[in-house]
C-alpha cells in the first residue's frame, strides 16, 4: 500500500537518485547523447541558460520517484518473487517493465503529437527506462 513510508529505505532512495543523476550527467554528456539530444531540440547551449533550477526539481522529483518504486516494491512482496534468488534481478526486471511498460510507452504518445524527431523520443525515453531499471535495482537489493 502507498502509505507504508516506513518500509521506505530512505538512504536506498537517496543513493538511487544519485546513480540517477551520475547517469543523466553521462548521458546529456557529449561522450553520451547531449549532443543528439541538442539537435534533436533544435536548440543551442546558449538556448539552455543555467539548469539550476531544472536540476534541483528533477533531483526531488527523481527522489520521490524512488520512494514510489520502495513502496511498489515493499507492496509486491518480492521475497516470494525471487527468481535465482536475487534482488538485483528482481528490481532490476521490475524496473525494466514498469518503464518500458509505463513510462516510454506514455512518452510515446507525447511524441507522436509533438512533431520532434524520434531520435529524441529514443534518448528521453532510453533514458528513463535505464534509469528506473538501475533505481529498482538498487532500491531492491538495499531496501
Amino acid at each position: 500500500m502507498w502509505y507504508h513510508l516506513s518500509h521506505v529505505n530512505y538512504l536506498a532512495v537517496l543513493a538511487a537518485t544519485i546513480a540517477s543523476f551520475m547517469l543523466g550527467a553521462w548521458w546529456y554528456s557529449k561522450p553520451g547523447f547531449g549532443m543528439d539530444w541538442l539537435a534533436a531540440t533544435g536548440k543551442s547551449m546558449n538556448d539552455l541558460g543555467s539548469p539550476a533550477v531544472a536540476m534541483t526539481l528533477t533531483f526531488f522529483s527523481t527522489f520521490f520517484t524512488g520512494m514510489i518504486l520502495a513502496i511498489l516494491i515493499h507492496a509486491l512482496n518480492y521475497d516470494d518473487y525471487l527468481l535465482f534468488g536475487s534482488r538485483l534481478y528482481y528490481g532490476a526486471r521490475l524496473g525494466f517493465v514498469l518503464s518500458v511498460g509505463l513510462v516510454a510507452t506514455s512518452m510515446f504518445s507525447d511524441y507522436l503529437f509533438s512533431g520532434k524527431a524520434f531520435e529524441l523520443f529514443l534518448i528521453q525515453a532510453g533514458y528513463r527506462v535505464v534509469l528506473f531499471t538501475i533505481m529498482a535495482a538498487i532500491i531492491s537489493v538495499w531496501g
